[in-house]
């Protein structure tokens, strides 16, 4: 049996957002057995000194994609290259994701069984997948990143690295054999695209895709299999039309207005904002990769995301965080946080990133807070996170410790 016990520091509660002072957590077989006010004895484990330091819960990002289509510039689209660099560079990814203090996330779209697998056999140092496979989308829709001179239909054979991301379906029984197709791979959620987005080249922002029909069948057919479906989208008619038909996550929601948020709210839905993307297109413009007709719509969705993230704080709606960025922007993961304290408190912005998007996994209580029974994953961070976010900036250097599965993946404290 391998056991850690965790003393001398303080243990973030993400639940109550305060720090507790001498509290000791005990490791044993990969869970968190016990966390105690008083000293816990143990005849084996192994006692970490964390010297004043803050212990707490791993991070979540519950929006990323390991697989990518552009780099620097825009020279490099994935339908150039093979699944086989795709997923070498998806390792690269995800390891710098779990070094940056990210012990779970969200694949939404593109991740799958197959770097899941290698993850959980030791091949691949990467957080915990939940993976979404192929994003469905109607042809034009977001998912559909054909120039307009491409009349190729091919579009739904893996052979390169852009068919990992989404899988084009019309009508209701194409959208009923893609959504089977993904479940029967493993994936932990659906992902539909109800309306036009930023990278896109085709779709206006304000497009409403899929029908009612389309997306009913699609949550009918995931949820009948045991799992949930997410919807991008940036409209509030758009976040109605998937509301309605039982999407239980918004990815983005930029454009959500009252009735949206009441309607989030009455049926349980989740928000996930991905601030953090708008505000580095915006900073870095061209150099992002994006092109001018994305950048234009960047230049739209970015004050509307803080107008959207504050009206549900002020409603009510539970708040997690993604991060949705591409490429090499990824390094700026973090920065995420402090783009979300903008409109939410500091505590309130841990939560999103624990918490709340254990429960958007369906990981309560196993994930995002250390308490008896959950997976041990955590940090050590030197200095206090809810005093300051920007303990985490610049690739997790004041990360002294990170711990997935009671595995230490990073330790500074012996």
């Amino acid at each position: 049996m391998t056991g850690f016990l965790f003393r001398n520091g303080a243990l973030l509660d993400p639940r109550q957002g305060e720090l507790r002072e001498g509290v000791e957590v005990l490791i044993e077989d990969e869970i968190v057995r016990e966390v105690s006010d008083v000293p816990i004895r143990s005849q084996s484990a192994h006692v970490v000194d964390m010297k004043g330091r803050t212990l707490m819960p791993g991070l979540i990002d519950a929006h990323v994609h390991m697989y990518y289509f552009l780099n620097k510039g825009g020279r490099f689209h994935m339908r150039n290259v093979p699944t086989t660099f795709s997923a070498a560079m998806a390792t690269y990814t995800l390891k710098h994701m779990l070094m940056r203090g990210f012990t779970s996330v969200r694949d939404m779209a593109g991740g799958d069984f197959g770097m899941r697998d290698a993850s959980e056999a030791g091949f691949v140092d990467a957080p915990r997948l939940f993976i979404s496979g192929r994003a469905l989308s109607q042809t034009g829709g977001h998912a559909d990143f054909r120039e307009k001179t491409d009349f190729r239909n091919d579009l739904n054979v893996c052979y390169c690295g852009h068919e990992l991301m989404g899988i084009m379906a019309d009508g209701v029984p194409d959208v009923i054999k893609a959504v089977r197709s993904e479940l029967r791979k493993g994936v932990d959620h659906i992902k539909i695209m109800l309306s036009g987005g930023v990278a896109s080249p085709n779709d206006p922002l304000e497009s409403l895709q899929f029908t009612e029909e389309e997306i009913a069948a699609a949550v009918d057919e995931a949820s009948r299999w045991g799992v949930y479906a997410a919807a991008h989208a940036y409209s509030n008619a758009a976040i109605l039309r998937g509301l309605r038909n039982g999407v239980r996550t918004i990815e983005h929601g930029n454009f959500l207005a009252q009735d949206g948020a009441q309607m989030m709210l009455a049926k349980g839905a989740f928000l996930v904002p991905t601030l953090i993307t708008y505000e580095m297109n915006k900073r870095l413009g061209p150099e992002s990769g994006k092109s001018e007709f994305a950048l234009q719509k960047n230049d739209i969705v970015h004050a509307a995301g803080f107008t959207s993230l504050d009206l549900c704080r002020q409603t009510g709606v539970p708040i997690g965080f993604g991060s949705d960025l591409m490429a090499y922007t990824q390094r700026y993961q973090c920065d995420g946080l402090a783009v979300q304290a903008e409109v939410q408190s500091i505590a309130e912005v841990i939560r999103s990133a624990t918490i709340v998007n254990a429960q958007i996994v369906g990981q309560e209580g196993k994930l995002g807070e250390l308490v008896p029974g959950a997976h041990a994953d955590l940090l050590v961070v030197n200095g206090n996170p809810l005093k300051d976010l920007g303990v985490f900036k610049n690739g997790g250097p004041n990360l002294a410790a990170i711990m997935k599965g009671g595995t230490f993946y990073k330790n500074e404290l012996t």
